[in-house]
């Protein structure tokens, strides 16, 4: 009897969770360029870019990349060094090669058309359980939960999760999202979520202004500093490179692409070499004594390696130093004149090797945002 009772009371908070939430949204939702009358492309795109990246650096390259790939099939048969030239700057590049092959794989098993179905929308490449409940939810009008952070935090704080929402109480969250889900009008359920984790439940609650703080447990309890409980931090590794610009007789630069499966895959860069990688202050200390050996053998070697007869070479002792999610990078850089300009394979982190001019890197040689510290670096310039 007393679960029964639970039950019903769990039900009824989520009725008014729901409820309320979606009058919240429909008068302070946030107008947003996917979604108005969002097709499921739209939606696709917009959660992919706004993944790690914050709603008002996303809405500049969502426009852009709307103009120039309207839809699923114009982005299949673009050529993926279109694809990475237009998402330069926005970071976390595999993205953008997951939007790349995914589309590809809408048009050639679906017909160019989204499937309605989440089992389906999860076999796209690079659509995981929020993205396809997104899809769902946003374009086809289903009532299914999307579980971002934002919606991690919102829900852990008004339902009192106390435990860990990304491990042994994920179960619970999970069955909470879709017990509201099942209320209806979930497109703006969803949205208003995520606006309002995007708001006022952010990370420092803004509770006075909350409609939602009458009835949260969180608010009640003074625990919104301490929910959702906190994740687990995972070390970031350290990694020392030394990045080469080489320019030819000709005044052409030596670029290398990165290997579609590695990190920042299909992008261009000078070609690197990784000194150092690990973690803890030894590691650190060790891999700066590295750093200030003399590289001129190292190169050299290199070089011979490559067939590249090597006129002169110096230290900038200039370095920039770049984080991934879970890598802090060094980068240190060397320039060097080379007497030829010699065709060279493919090895490594690298599948090609190309000369090129000076203006056409980043412009017709899509490159990353570390690429761009990289060159600000150069003493060269761009002779």
């Amino acid at each position: 009897m007393a679960l029964l009772h639970f039950f019903f009371a769990s039900m009824k908070q989520a009725q008014w969770f729901s409820h309320t939430l979606r009058g919240w949204f429909l008068k302070n939702g946030r107008t947003l360029p996917w979604r108005n009358n969002p097709t499921p492309y739209q939606v696709w795109v917009s959660e992919i870019m706004l993944q790690q990246t914050q709603v008002v650096t996303v809405i500049p390259y969502y426009e852009r990349w709307i103009q120039v790939f309207p839809d699923v099939k114009s982005l299949a048969g673009a050529a993926i060094e279109d694809v990475l030239k237009l998402w330069a700057g926005l970071g976390y590049y595999r993205r953008a090669r997951y939007l790349h092959e995914g589309a590809k794989v809408i048009v050639e098993q679906y017909c160019g058309e989204f499937p309605h179905e989440i089992r389906e929308l999860r076999k796209i490449p690079g659509i995981g359980a929020y993205t396809a409940g997104a899809i769902a939810s946003f374009a086809f009008k289903q009532d299914v939960p999307a579980i971002d952070g934002n919606a991690e935090r919102v829900l852990s704080r008004f339902f009192g999760i106390l435990g860990d929402i990304r491990g042994t109480e994920r179960r619970v969250l999970e069955s909470i999202a879709s017990e509201v889900a099942s209320f209806g009008h979930c497109s703006d359920v969803n949205q208003a979520i995520m606006d309002l984790g995007a708001s006022l439940c952010g990370k420092s609650a803004q509770c006075a202004q909350c409609p939602l703080a009458d009835k949260c447990y969180a608010f009640e309890h003074q625990m919104t500093e301490s929910l959702p409980a906190p994740k687990v931090r995972i070390e970031k590794t350290d990694e020392f490179r030394v990045a080469l610009r080489l320019i030819s007789p000709f005044g052409k630069t030596l670029l290398a692409k990165r290997s579609k499966d590695a990190l920042l895959g299909g992008l261009w860069e000078f070609p690197m070499v990784t000194l150092s990688r690990g973690r803890g202050k030894e590691h650190r200390d060790n891999a700066l004594d590295l750093l200030r050996e003399s590289r001129d053998a190292r190169w050299r070697a290199w070089c011979h390696e490559k067939n590249l007869c090597l006129k002169e070479w110096h230290n900038t002792e200039k370095y920039i130093s770049h984080t991934f999610t879970h890598i802090q990078m060094r980068v240190d850089l060397d320039e060097g004149l080379c007497n030829n300009e010699p065709a060279i394979l493919p090895n490594g982190d690298y599948e090609d090797f190309r000369w090129v001019e000076y203006d056409e890197i980043g412009t017709k040689y899509p490159i990353s945002t570390l690429m761009k510290k990289i060159m600000r670096m150069s003493v060269l310039g761009e002779s």
